[in-house]
């Protein structure tokens, strides 16, 4: 028999409210991770954990709800979701901020991955696992520099240190896939364009923006779902150490 298990970080952010929905539709058992006492809303959760991704503990305890046994042939997937980001502007940045946004969206994933290895491989040794996959969310703002122009109806420029940090995560997952490689790990990063939050973005955003992308509009938060669901389920296991830019074509101008 086969069992398939997710863990998502930040799953009680608009991304990772909608990869929960679509992998618990598609028969996956989803544990998520986040800051609050309960889920807001994200009802088809296995399980939940009020947790900070920067302690081993928090994955260590999410780990453990799944209950994995040699009864199962296992497919198993962690996504390194959670992330913060500053938006004050770099001349004003503090050390806090600095080191904030670096411990979750770095150290965060550095945790996430080392203890998820040491769990599922160095100490289920019996268990039986078809395939291991990590996918770091990471951003198009890891790969090229926003254009501060279109930030006009809107505070929420993005920083020097989101992109840094973000670009950071792409170099962590090159670093992972290859040291995991042997233990048939595919460790993988998805780097979303902006992606469409009416609450948090002004309509003069959405049309500068939207003339950055040869598509001309910006993502939608399934389509980053869906990409990370396509991976997973491929069985294409000769992908690994790989960043997918999802920008409608943005960094190809």
């Amino acid at each position: 028999m086969r069992k398939k298990i997710i863990f998502i970080t930040g799953s009680e952010g608009q991304l990772g409210e909608r990869m929960v929905s679509l992998f618990s539709s598609k028969n996956w058992e989803c544990y998520g991770i986040d800051i609050y006492k309960s889920p807001n809303s994200n009802l088809n959760l296995k399980g939940y954990l009020k947790g900070d991704v920067t302690k081993r503990l928090s994955f260590n305890n999410l780990f453990k709800m799944a209950n994995v046994n040699n009864k199962f042939e296992y497919k198993i997937a962690l996504i390194n979701n959670a992330g913060v980001a500053v938006f004050t502007p770099s001349e004003e940045r503090t050390y806090e901020e600095f080191k904030k946004v670096s411990d979750i969206n770095l150290f965060g994933p550095i945790i996430g991955i080392t203890e998820f290895f040491k769990y599922f491989i160095k100490e289920k040794t019996s268990l039986k696992i078809e395939s291991i996959n990590v996918i770091n969310i990471a951003s198009i703002y890891g790969l090229i520099s926003p254009n501060e122009n279109i930030y006009t109806d809107t505070k929420r420029n993005s920083s020097e240190i989101y992109g840094a940090s973000k670009a950071g995560l792409i170099q962590l997952t090159k670093y992972f896939a290859t040291r995991y490689a042997k233990y048939n790990i595919q460790v993988n990063a998805i780097a979303p364009g902006g992606v469409l939050n009416e609450n948090h973005q002004g309509a003069e955003f959405i049309k500068k923006y939207s003339n950055l992308v040869p598509q001309n509009r910006l993502c939608n938060d399934d389509e980053v779902a869906n990409l990370i669901y396509s991976i997973i389920e491929s069985n294409c296991s000769y992908l690994t150490g790989q960043t997918i830019a999802l920008d409608g074509g943005m960094s190809s101008w």
